[in-house]
């Protein structure tokens, strides 16, 4: 067995309980994120990483077809990615969820294909020597214009915090 595998029925049991964490209202249930915290294997992980994307055309073909002339084929386009110091991270129903020491982020699967990312993902912050859940933050895009050049970013705010027991 692997070291980060989720088996399924903790896998089901991580579903639920991200969809009672993510729900609407200022607060979350802090037994829940307490069991999160527990079925998530911790990965090893930097706080910086890095993902990178080369992509090239493959080589095309120029011929001469009969009836119709000169013909040029693009080559399919190829990718290559490549990661430095990116931690484990776990598909559970429809989200992506990555497990570090005092950090465990929660995106929906398919953010990456949103142009504004703000509230497709969160993080639960929690003391690392307790396991004690400290508050909840939620992803927002934020845009910088430099001259002519606009930089969009996305930063964690405050968002919800441990309900009261």
């Amino acid at each position: 067995m692997q070291k980060h595998h989720i088996d399924l029925n903790a896998r089901l049991e991580a579903h639920a309980i991200l969809d009672r964490l993510v729900a609407d209202g200022p607060t979350f249930p802090a037994g829940d994120a307490r069991r999160l915290i527990e079925l998530i294997p911790t990965a090893p992980g930097s706080r910086i990483s890095f993902t990178g994307v080369f992509r090239r055309r493959g080589p095309g073909a120029k011929g001469h077809a009969a009836g119709i002339g000169d013909v040029n084929l693009e080559g399919e386009d190829k990718q290559t990615t490549f990661t430095l110091n990116v931690p484990a991270s776990h598909r559970i129903g429809g989200y992506v969820v990555t497990h570090t020491p005092g950090h465990l982020d929660i995106e929906l699967m398919w953010s990456e294909t949103r142009a504004d990312r703000t509230g497709q993902s969160c993080s639960l912050i929690y003391d690392v020597g307790t396991r004690v859940p400290q508050e909840m933050r939620i992803a927002v895009q934020k845009s910088l214009t430099v001259l002519f050049i606009t930089f969009n970013y996305v930063s964690l705010v405050p968002w919800k915090t441990p309900e009261s027991t």
